[in-house]
């Protein structure tokens, strides 16, 4: 299909797309996004009775893993918290507990009353949507440790690669260096030492074209259509949206192409549908893309978030 044909087929679709997502998927953590945080940072930690592991969802920035082991009105060296348990020893849950940061050390009565206020208030939303998922009786929300994975722990431990062969199939993903990738069965891999996820809202902005030549490798169409919905209320703008495709377009294939398409995928169960950068830049790959040729959908967050 030509630059031309792509460009009418996917102009069409998208035209007039409301385009947002929210991931990660859940009914109990897309329902974060309308929390009233201000400018504070907000962690969930999820922890299964059965699992070591705790998996933190973040909107902000993320909470240290040691003061989510504490509870009450903490200080450290950096910042003022407030942590709370939400859900505590219920049939598999371990804990859900969810952690304020004011970014910042609040020496003064007001700030520290303000901070206290708010926090309550983000406790007061998450705990009524916990309530409203409890009444439903089902747990599975609460479960969002078991669908976030390290690299580490998806290369050795579910695809059981020895050291050798792991060090060689995390090169595209050190290389590309995103925050983590969605895969089709709805689970996560993040590429750091700690299973958390940022949490945001995303809107679609347009698409990359591109084919794959074997002399040449992936070559980037750049930007090959764009939606028509008007995201200015979002604070996005053009200048915007073209600096975060560039982020993708300027080293195309190591960036994307080839963490989409690596040869790891081949040995697990699922594939990648999305890569996401930063936390603020979300790229899925469109139904029908294989290697040869195809669309990357861009999604932004909105600067304001």
């Amino acid at each position: 299909m030509s630059r031309t044909d792509l460009f009418a087929k996917y102009t069409q679709i998208y035209a007039k797309a409301q385009a947002k997502e929210i991931v990660p998927a859940g009914t109990f953590v897309r329902q974060l996004i309308d929390v009233p945080r201000r400018s504070y940072d907000v962690g969930v930690f999820f922890k299964a009775k059965k699992s070591g592991r705790i998996v933190q969802i973040y909107l902000g920035n993320p909470i240290p893993k040691e003061v989510a082991s504490q509870e009450g009105f903490l200080e450290t060296e950096d910042s003022t918290y407030l942590s709370r348990t939400i859900l505590s020893k219920f049939k598999t849950v371990d804990f859900l507990r969810v952690v304020i940061s004011a970014g910042e050390i609040l020496t003064k009565r007001e700030q520290r009353v303000e901070f206290l206020k708010t926090a309550q208030r983000i406790l007061d939303v998450i705990l009524r949507k916990s309530r409203n998922i409890l009444h439903l009786g089902e747990l599975e929300p609460f479960q969002f440790d078991r669908q976030v994975r390290t690299l580490d722990e998806f290369l050795n431990k579910e695809l059981k690669m020895d050291e050798v062969s792991s060090e060689a199939a995390a090169i595209p993903f050190n290389v590309a260096a995103p925050t983590y990738i969605l895969l089709a069965d709805g689970s996560m891999i993040v590429v750091g030492d700690e299973p958390r996820v940022p949490q945001a809202e995303f809107y679609l902005v347009g698409g990359i074209g591109y084919r794959f030549d074997k002399t040449e490798g992936a070559i980037s169409e750049e930007r090959l259509f764009r939606s028509t919905t008007d995201l200015s209320p979002q604070g996005i703008d053009e200048a915007y949206i073209d600096g975060m495709i560039q982020r993708v377009t300027e080293d195309f294939q190591n960036k994307l192409h080839s963490l989409i398409f690596a040869d790891v995928w081949k040995k697990g169960k699922s594939s990648p549908v999305g890569v996401n950068f930063g936390g603020d830049l979300l790229v899925k790959a469109e139904a029908s893309s294989e290697i040869w040729a195809g669309v990357f959908e861009v999604y932004v967050k909105s600067p304001k978030a």
